[in-house]
């Protein structure tokens, strides 16, 4: 059978047709679609790079803090007693006979550091004394920080108060090998 000059146009036309469909079907369409999700997982991997930053920063300031702390410990010795430091402090700041009581707390053993506490309860001590005392706790190089403090007016003068507090510091805990 012969065909005519615009039947075989039309074969040809047809036939550019299914191959370009065909093409754009198995060729193009997969590839622009695994290249729209090559980019949504480039973003989310960006994302996930600027987070594994952000925590790589913030893990490299903690161990740099911790090995502050370390080493401020070791300079310290282990033969720190905080019973001690704070009654020797007491006596500098002219509040040894206010002490009433001093009772250790519970100690809370962690994987580097052994907290010991003081719970310290004083009676009929002004307020610019309290301050200085404490004042001199927190710049203490020892590491020593006051956890909770509890302070009442003296009914009788109020501007002496009875107070109780608890300072705490940390030990470097002994390693076992």
């Amino acid at each position: 059978m012969k065909l005519g000059r615009r039947e075989q146009l039309m074969i040809i036309a047809g036939g550019v047709v299914v191959a370009l469909l065909l093409f754009y079907r198995l060729g193009l369409s997969p590839a622009l679609g695994r290249l729209q999700a090559l980019d949504r997982l480039v973003g989310l991997k960006e994302r996930e790079l600027h987070q594994m930053k952000t925590l790589q920063e913030t893990y490299l300031t903690q161990k740099h803090l911790l090995e502050e702390v370390s080493r401020s410990l070791a300079q310290r010795g282990p033969d720190f007693a905080i019973f001690s430091f704070l009654e020797d402090l007491s006596k500098k700041t002219g509040i040894k006979d206010n002490i009433k009581s001093m009772t250790p707390a519970l100690t809370t053993p962690g994987e580097l550091f052994r907290e010991s506490s003081v719970e310290m309860r004083l009676e009929g001590i002004t307020l610019q004394q309290l301050t200085r005392y404490l004042f001199d706790i927190e710049q203490a190089p020892q590491l020593l920080r006051v956890r909770r403090m509890h302070i009442k007016p003296r009914p009788a003068n109020p501007d002496l108060l009875d107070v109780t507090f608890q300072v705490s510091t940390f030990y470097l805990q002994e390693r076992t090998s």
